[in-house]
């Protein structure tokens, strides 16, 4: 079934309030009720606003958008106030206008009232679906602005109904009271998001939580120092600022920043833009791995060592160390270098000191940005010294 477009959701809603229009308009006629004039002239409103929210829609997802940074999503928040005002001015309007508002009970009036009721609401249930489906908020302002239309018709018919039954006045007027409060209601909740956007406040707070978890999961990142997220009618624009790599390339960081827009915008659909700071690292923090034999001493293979010693420093400070064994049996030459380079990743080696280091080595490491140093003697501590005072020679593939 092919999914309906904007076009097709405003049709339908207006071919509905044009029926409810139809059924007010002939049932003021044959009963002579002024009550179902009054609602055909509102229903009449209820079209105008229809059409206004389709304008609006149209505008903000046109190609004018392109020339301003945030487009023109920011319409679709002006045109759920303008509703959410209008549906606070419909509810105190009829509150204030509620003593004068009576007028003579009619059974086939509120029959009327009650058939009307059904498109109504009808095309509310289309226009809140369509916005959902289409990311439009105003228009499912405008679906709740229906029920709101609703609420009144309610409201009249039980009246008009119980005014008939028991000639007692008292109930009309606390059915469309009863109404009136539904009415403030829904405008709290159809301006509550309008107002949120257009102040760049979050319209839903387990955004940017989410968009921090996605962000995490990249390794590239090692740092998060701020996420942005700013709404624009039903649209959301990302601001990230990451820490990466010092030692990635202008194309890597770049690759980065195009990693998370896309991971961004495929779990988050809402996501129109997002906009990646990349800086890079300024950590002190070294991790250095040293192949090492069973004296303790550098040893004369790297990949096929069966220890390494892992020393961890903040600055020359040494903050930590490590022994780390391989077996004997894990010793496999066409294995050795992935092997070798899954321990580094995995304890996050920024450096290795060695006395030896064949091609592969050196490239897969360098690929990785591990930098490799060429170690003057077998002594552990003499060439971590020689190492923070760049007395050491790099090793390049």
């Amino acid at each position: 079934m092919k999914k309906l477009t904007l076009t097709g959701y405003i049709l339908i809603s207006l071919a509905l309030q044009v029926s409810v229009l139809v059924i007010r308009l002939v049932g003021a006629v044959i009963t002579r009720n002024d009550a179902l004039l009054f609602e055909s002239f509102h229903i009449i409103t209820d079209i105008t606003v229809t059409a206004a929210v389709f304008a609006g829609i149209k505008i903000a997802n046109s190609t004018r958008g392109l020339k301003y940074s945030y487009g023109l999503f920011r319409i679709e928040d002006l045109v759920s106030l303008a509703i959410a005002l209008i549906i606070v001015y419909t509810a105190l309007d009829i509150l204030i206008s509620l003593p004068h508002s009576y007028a003579h009970s009619s059974f086939e009036a509120a029959l009327f009232e009650v058939a009307s009721l059904i498109p109504l609401l009808s095309s509310g249930l289309i226009k809140i679906r369509g916005g959902k489906v289409l990311r439009a908020t105003s228009l499912v302002s405008d679906g709740y602005h229906n029920y709101s239309d609703v609420y009144v018709g309610v409201g009249v018919t039980v009246g008009l109904f119980l005014s008939y039954y028991t000639g007692q006045v008292i109930f009309y007027y606390l059915a469309v009271i009863l109404a009136a409060g539904a009415i403030l209601y829904t405008s709290i909740s159809v301006g509550k998001d309008s107002i949120v956007g257009i102040m760049d406040l979050p319209k839903d707070k387990k955004v940017v939580p989410k968009i921090r978890e996605i962000v995490t999961r990249n390794r590239d990142v090692w740092e998060i120092k701020a996420i942005k997220a700013r709404w624009a009618g039903a649209v959301i624009f990302v601001e990230l600022v990451v820490t990466v790599n010092s030692r990635l390339t202008i194309e890597e960081a770049h690759n980065v920043a195009n990693a998370l827009e896309d991971s961004l915008k495929s779990e988050i659909p809402d996501i129109k833009d997002v906009v990646v700071h990349i800086e890079p690292s300024s950590s002190k923090d070294k991790v250095i791995l040293l192949p090492v034999d069973n004296d303790g001493k550098i040893s004369e293979t790297f990949a096929r060592s069966t220890h390494y010693k892992l020393l961890k420093y903040t600055g020359t400070v040494m903050t930590g160390s490590e022994v780390i064994d391989v077996r004997p049996q894990d010793i496999v030459a066409e294995k050795n270098a992935l092997r070798v380079l899954e321990i580094a990743k995995n304890k996050g080696v920024t450096d290795v000191i060695t006395l030896n280091a064949g091609k592969i080595i050196l490239s897969v490491f360098e690929f990785n940005h591990i930098h490799i140093w060429k170690a003057q003697s077998q002594s552990v501590d003499e060439n971590v010294s020689l190492f923070f005072h760049d007395g050491l020679e790099r090793l390049l593939a």
